[in-house]
């Protein structure tokens, strides 16, 4: 890490130019790089773009998860000595959660390491991504199996961007949502379903300004007294052992499902396994899991390839020796985060949400 956790480094903003003007006057512009996407440099940086003046040095790579890789580290670390930067550099990442976990691994590694700002331009990014310092890329098919923790110098929070993403990725990053609701308030989990129900057609992002601003505490409850992730910041693992197999295997399938809708999915095996495990209410798994279909549609997982999912979540990071670790819960907002599940719970879980994809109409 190459600060202590400060939880102001992360601003929720209406007036980003001013708010990111007034923090660039510590550096000069011959020092700033900035790392975008192809989408964000024609949507998102034209909202900031007036705090720059016409030298910045911008690198753009492609925002697709097979490029989440060591290749494109090696290109935005090429860029940055091209363009001569050095140890008192600073990269500004604007993007959704592939910019800025990569442009942070970047970073973090560039010359042992320089500072770098986050502007998440996506949900996803703002109340995941944004926080925590995790930084990432993928390895052989695995996602984010190499990286380090390490915390941005800060982080721009603003619903500005979100006008210009499309449904699919909005809900990705309500599936976040929606995690941290559940594994810390019952009643948050209500808002955000009241939201979908009736504000977000209307797109009332104003509105929501409030629910992310939420989203975002609980994380950093989880954070800020384990930044290394060696305890209770596993909670925010529910849903993801799961989840990270079940976007590998679609992406594999070579059929894109956004992370966020993965992480549901993944919600609904481990709320099965909570039962199981913890008795946690059999009302709630079904009221929970019609929710989340009504919202992310209906999924089915082959059978012939539940051994496919088993052996992606053997090498979840989350992992100790031989067995598979997932969150589970005892009740809303009461999580367990040390539980070794085994292959029969596995299938169990992945016929349960097939079973429920058939059942709810």
């Amino acid at each position: 890490m190459n600060k202590d956790f400060n939880q102001n480094d992360i601003t929720h903003t209406e007036d980003i130019i001013s708010d990111l003007k007034e923090y660039l006057t510590k550096y000069t512009f011959e020092q700033i790089y900035i790392l975008t996407d192809k989408n964000c440099k024609n949507l998102c940086f034209p909202v900031i773009s007036k705090v720059f003046n016409r030298n910045e040095k911008i690198f753009t790579i492609i925002s697709e998860e097979k490029y989440k890789n060591i290749e494109t580290v090696t290109k935005i670390w090429n860029f940055l000595i091209k363009k001569q930067a050095d140890r008192n550099s600073l990269l500004i990442n604007i993007g959704g959660g592939m910019v800025t976990d990569i442009g942070g691994f970047a970073a973090s590694t560039f010359k042992r390491g320089i500072s770098f700002i986050n502007i998440p331009t996506t949900l996803l990014a703002q109340i995941d991504a944004s926080v925590g310092g995790k930084t990432g890329i993928n390895f052989q098919g695995l996602k984010n199996q190499i990286g380090t923790i390490t915390l941005p110098e800060k982080v721009f929070i603003s619903s500005i961007f979100l006008k210009t993403l499309d449904t699919e990725e909005f809900l990705s990053g309500f599936g976040e949502m929606l995690k941290h609701a559940l594994i810390f308030d019952k009643s948050h989990y209500y808002e955000l379903i009241n939201f979908i129900n009736t504000d977000f057609s209307e797109k009332k992002y104003q509105k929501f300004n409030t629910l992310i601003k939420k989203s975002v505490n609980i994380k950093l409850h989880f954070v800020k007294n384990d930044i290394t992730e060696t305890g209770l910041r596993k909670t925010l693992n529910f849903g993801h052992t799961f989840g990270h197999a079940i976007e590998s295997y679609f992406l594999k399938k070579r059929k894109i499902m956004r992370h966020g809708t993965a992480v549901v999915y993944g919600i609904i095996c481990e709320l099965w396994l909570s039962v199981k495990y913890h008795n946690f209410n059999k009302n709630y798994i079904e009221e929970i899991s019609k929710d989340l279909i009504n919202i992310y549609g209906k999924v089915n997982i082959p059978e012939k390839d539940f051994s496919n999912i088993y052996l992606l979540m053997k090498h979840d990071k989350k992992n100790t020796g031989k067995n598979i670790q997932t969150v589970l819960l005892k009740d809303i907002g009461l999580a367990e985060y040390h539980n070794i599940i085994n292959k029969n719970d596995i299938f169990e879980s992945l016929r349960k949400l097939n079973l429920l994809s058939k059942e709810i109409k």
